[in-house]
């Protein structure tokens, strides 16, 4: 008895599917040596921890290569000063090119004026606030830190009124769905992105933003509470740099619009609204410039180095690949204003502890 035609298809699907992912699966094994079985994305490179999430040592994904310590940085050197670079995402790197994001263009920038003295450990853990200071802490005490850039993510603070160095910190569950088990489906929404036309996903945007608020007022503007928490957290990153005798350096946070968002930059303000969708739009520059002030505030207050990036980074494509993430050319000169601001810092070597 053959089979019904809905079912051949459905099976004829099935098979067509199954072989798609076993050819996805082989294609990850031979170009960039990742496990035939298993999961395999850029959430394999990060565990729940004490602190929220940390890096797995000796983990990778695509261009992402994680050391040792479960940081994306080479190994450590005792004859060297090391530069802690703590952050979220647009320190982590996400868009350049491998060994473009700013770290690691710093380090490269200060090897040509000052050679064989400094290193720079980029120990970013995307998503993080500032304000997990526990995770700071340790990282501080395996790499004998002499400086500290600290470059905030501001929009991780839009759902927040208590500083984070206040609270106890617990492990994060590490993300699930079907991204995480078929390979096939992170592969399909990079073409996606590519193939599909703006305009259509705006829409998509839009939508998902009216289902997660749609019972509920959006904010037009953050509250003062969420300043006054980032400007504490800000406080604790200081401490425990002094307490470390490392030297901070806060650096205000740019983005792709500036000070304004031009009529042609609205659909990449919708895509960043996209992840934070219960901060209006109109919010996003206002709290952009009230925290950086707090930035400014808590650097003048606590006679630390100020890197104000928000000013003297450049805007647009050229330097951003999305809404705050850079492309190449914003690293590198993210990483030069960073550099400077080391470099008039007198260096100091300290010497490594075992971990």
């Amino acid at each position: 008895m053959r089979m019904p035609l809905p079912l051949r298809f459905i099976g004829y699907a099935a098979l067509f599917a199954a072989t798609l992912e076993i050819a996805a699966r082989i294609q990850d094994h031979v170009i960039e040596d990742a496990p035939l079985l298993g999961h395999y994305s850029i959430n394999t490179l990060f565990r729940p921890s004490p602190h929220g999430r940390e890096g797995v040592p000796g983990a990778h994904f695509a261009k992402w290569r994680m050391n040792s310590l479960g940081y994306r940085s080479p190994e450590l050197r005792g004859d060297r000063v090391n530069i802690v670079a703590f952050g979220a995402s647009e320190t982590f790197g996400l868009y350049e090119s491998p060994n473009q994001e700013y770290p690691r263009v710093v380090e490269a920038r200060l090897e040509q004026l000052r050679p064989q003295v400094y290193s720079v450990v980029n120990i970013a853990m995307p998503g993080i606030r500032i304000g997990r200071v526990g995770y700071l802490e340790r990282a501080v005490e395996q790499t004998q830190a002499g400086h500290i850039v600290i470059y905030p993510s501001l929009a991780n603070y839009i759902d927040t009124t208590e500083p984070f160095c206040q609270q106890e910190s617990r492990p994060l569950a590490s993300p699930s769905g079907p991204a995480e088990i078929i390979r096939l489906t992170g592969k399909l929404d990079q073409q996606a992105k590519k193939l599909i036309p703006v305009s259509i996903q705006d829409s998509i945007r839009a939508l998902l933003i009216w289902s997660a608020t749609r019972n509920e007022m959006p904010l037009s503007r953050v509250p003062e509470a969420t300043l006054n928490a980032f400007a504490e957290d800000l406080r604790c990153v200081v401490s425990v740099a002094r307490k470390h005798n490392a030297t901070p350096i806060l650096v205000t946070h740019a983005t792709y619009f500036g000070d304004r968002v031009a009529p042609e930059d609205a659909a990449m303000m919708l895509a960043w609204r996209r992840f934070y969708p219960h901060l209006r739009e109109e919010g996003f520059l206002d709290l952009e410039r009230r925290a950086n002030d707090a930035i400014r505030t808590v650097a003048a207050e606590s006679q630390v180095p100020l890197v104000d990036a928000a000013i003297a980074m450049p805007k647009g494509p050229t330097y951003f690949a999305d809404f705050v993430h850079f492309t190449d050319k914003g690293a590198a000169i993210m990483a030069g204003l960073i550099a400077d601001a080391i470099l008039s810092e007198p260096p100091r070597l300290r010497p490594l502890t075992t971990p």
